[in-house]
């Protein structure tokens, strides 16, 4: 569906778990509890009522969650707009004000008052305010004989519609139609966006980011993944773009922060917004994700590669990069996570065993007859014809997308006219080459090309003409090639580049040309894979099948609740992921020490010297320090379900007080994409007493920490 703004929808029906799932699985909509549902958060712990979780009337704990930024949530935890989430959510803004001499990433930032605090262009927060379900609306419209991309055509005409009889821009007010259960239902949401949205505290990256891609979905974990952001608006606290006059936000709702801790067995939940699921997606779509992950990782390790020798040998590159590395390191362990948790986890042959009783079932009841026979022999047909073709576009959006980035400057945001904002061709060329250092950028071109061409044997999706130019003038020479492309494109140096008044005036350039030739192969793989009817047939089926279970919609970008509890790993030592610690459900500083002291050659456990001082010190607040270990906690484990989307969101004890962020998963948890299972899978966040200590203890900032309401 097209969208005009990322979706952001709590639906208002009633979903409860499979009868067979623990009460932990599940990213429960928000709106409409059932009463069994609300009788199991309640076995679990759970003081609040239904009301209180949610209510379109009266102020509750749905308010304080923010959709943050289009890719990740967070709370709001101040009476002034403070909003905390994960630094890994505002690593891009903290990277966009950092230079070599005011290396904010490297050492982390801490505005001192409120005129210090630091805007940030193009970064939102988008807060609800009201769901609809309008399924009858969009699907009475739709003849049952109308399929496949005419059904999403129309569909798409028809949301359209609706959103624009919502959208109210003046104060901020936008709607967003939705799509559950792959097109079953639709809900309308309206939500206020915020644009003046400004850097208040970042921790040093050693801190914000320790571990990095060494521990990424490795526990124990000692990472404090925090960043704190402040929403402006205008004197009448309605959403206004950036000015001097703007003042702190004053939200509906706001949540109180416990330091009281925790042991094993407690309640706790997270509020946000998980981004993808394909929980309900067949055995054939899951063999193709597999095959497709697999060719995503290994080119995203070629980039990445290229990226972390040239960050590391020069601080001025490394801070162009920081965010780009950090966004394709993630992709890059979690594809290949991904593949190795549904090959453990036996996910595929439980699919298949599904899929058995559910044509079975087909195959006995006439009316399931009519409805749904063929559905899985046509699966099993689409994925088959179509598996080359999409892990083909996956290849070429890791080559031409992913790697150079003039070369993306060039094909996307220009020859396809997809640069946002009203901005002049030099303003453009500025902002775009912030970022891009010209020697790395040539080297992730050439490896890119390298390995497309490699990588792809079908000749129709391969740029045949530029294949005959290398082979004919560089006798097969890519490294040449581009060599001599880089020399003579004006593309390749910015400040001629950024004299020119438009983007025809360099039509004739040899970036244009080579862009042209990789163009021409888009028209081959463009289309959506036919697959998405029948899956969303198959899902209906089951639903139909097992019509006394409810089953909860797969994520898609919209607030869901998820309920756990603060729990260590249980299961195997030999299991992937696990190091000294495992057993643990908590960490604490030395452990922090450990890792830096035993391994001091590795990047990602380095320390500037000022936060090894303060760790080594021990000097933590002891209204911070654990009651019971007189330690400062650092990380956490819970059962909570949480995917991608879910980084920043605020983890909440049986009161609806803030204990922490989500900001990761245990190496089992990457199956969640595909399956959950309560047993393996874990969710790690950062203890809220952590974030605390960073911001009070090492920053000496009390005047954020006043502005909180600590129990």
């Amino acid at each position: 569906m097209k969208k005009t703004f990322v979706g952001i929808t709590m639906a208002l029906c009633t979903l409860v778990l499979p009868n067979t799932a623990r009460a932990d699985e599940g990213m429960w909509v928000v709106g409409n509890i059932s009463a069994r549902t609300d009788s199991v958060l309640h076995s679990l712990g759970l003081e609040l009522t239904a009301e209180q979780l949610y209510s379109s009337e009266k102020p509750s704990l749905s308010n304080v969650v923010v959709q943050f930024g289009g890719h990740c949530s967070g709370a709001i935890v101040s009476p002034d707009g403070l909003v905390f989430t994960n630094h890994h959510c505002g690593y891009d803004n903290i990277q966009s004000h950092s230079t070599v001499k005011n290396d904010y990433l490297k050492n982390g930032f801490f505005a001192k008052s409120y005129k210090d605090e630091l805007p940030n262009e193009g970064l939102y927060v988008l807060l609800h305010l009201k769901t609809v379900d309008i399924t009858d609306r969009i699907l009475s419209n739709i003849p049952d004989s109308v399929k496949g991309d005419e059904r999403s055509r129309m569909i798409d005409s028809i949301a359209n519609v609706v959103t624009e009889q919502v959208n109210y821009p003046k104060d901020g007010i936008v709607g967003d139609v939705t799509p559950f259960y792959k097109g079953s239902k639709y809900f309308l949401t309206v939500y206020q966006r915020y644009d003046d949205v400004r850097l208040v505290c970042a921790p040093p990256q050693c801190l914000g980011e320790y571990g990095g891609d060494t521990d990424n979905w490795i526990w124990p974990r000692q990472t404090c993944d925090f960043s704190v952001f402040r929403i402006y608006a205008g004197k009448d606290n309605r959403p206004a773009q950036y000015s001097k006059d703007n003042v702190p936000y004053k939200p509906v709702a706001y949540a109180k922060v416990s330091t009281q801790g925790f042991s094993a067995g407690d309640y706790v939940m997270t509020l946000g917004y998980p981004g993808s699921t394909e929980r309900y997606l067949s055995s054939y779509g899951i063999q193709t994700m597999c095959s497709k992950n697999m060719v995503t990782h290994q080119s995203l390790d070629l980039i990445l590669d290229i990226m972390k020798k040239a960050s590391r040998a020069n601080d001025e590159i490394r801070i162009k990069y920081a965010y780009k590395q950090k966004r394709i390191g993630n992709g890059w362990k979690f594809y290949l996570g991904l593949v190795t948790a549904i090959d453990n986890l036996k996910v595929l042959d439980e699919k298949r065993a599904v899929e058995a009783q559910v044509n079975k079932w087909i195959l006995s009841n006439p009316v399931a007859h009519a409805k749904y026979v063929g559905v899985l022999d046509s699966l099993k047909a689409i994925y088959a014809s179509e598996e080359e073709k999409i892990c083909t576009q996956s290849l070429f959006n890791c080559a031409f997308a992913y790697g150079s980035d003039i070369l993306s400057f060039v094909l996307f945001k220009n020859m396809y006219g997809t640069y946002e904002g009203d901005l002049s061709f030099g303003e453009r060329v500025k902002q775009a080459y912030k970022n891009i250092d010209i020697e790395t950028d040539k080297k992730l071109f050439a490896a890119s090309l390298k390995n497309y061409l490699a990588k792809t044997t079908n000749d129709r999706y391969k740029p045949l003409d530029l294949i005959k130019e290398i082979d004919s003038l560089y006798h097969g020479d890519v490294d040449a090639y581009v060599e001599n492309l880089y020399s003579k494109s004006i593309f390749t140096k910015p400040e001629a580049l950024a004299l020119v008044k438009n983007f025809t005036d360099v039509a004739s350039d040899p970036m244009i040309d080579y862009a042209m030739s990789i163009a021409a192969i888009v028209g081959e793989l463009h289309g959506s894979s036919n697959s998405s009817e029948y899956e969303r047939l198959l899902g209906e089926a089951i639903r139909e099948m097992n019509s006394s279970m409810d089953y909860y919609p797969d994520a898609n970008f919209t607030l869901r609740l998820s309920c756990g509890v603060f729990e260590p790993i249980h299961f195997g030592a030999d299991a992937i992921g696990l190091k000294d610690g495992a057993r643990d459900l908590v960490t604490h500083p030395q452990s922090f020490l450990d890792k830096h002291e035993k391994e001091p050659d590795n990047y990602d456990y380095r320390l500037i010297a000022p936060v090894y001082k303060w760790m080594k010190s021990g000097k933590f607040s002891k209204k911070y320090l654990d009651p019971n270990t007189g330690k400062l906690p650092l990380c956490y484990l819970t059962t909570n379900d949480i995917v991608g989307g879910n980084s920043g969101s605020g983890m909440y004890d049986s009161k609806g007080r803030l204990v922490g962020l989500a900001f990761d998963g245990n190496w089992e948890s990457l199956s969640c994409t595909v399956k959950y299972n309560t047993s393996l899978q874990r969710c790690i966040g950062v203890d809220v007493r952590w974030i605390l200590s960073v911001i009070e203890d090492y920053f000496k900032g009390s005047r954020l920490i006043k502005e909180l309401t600590i129990e």
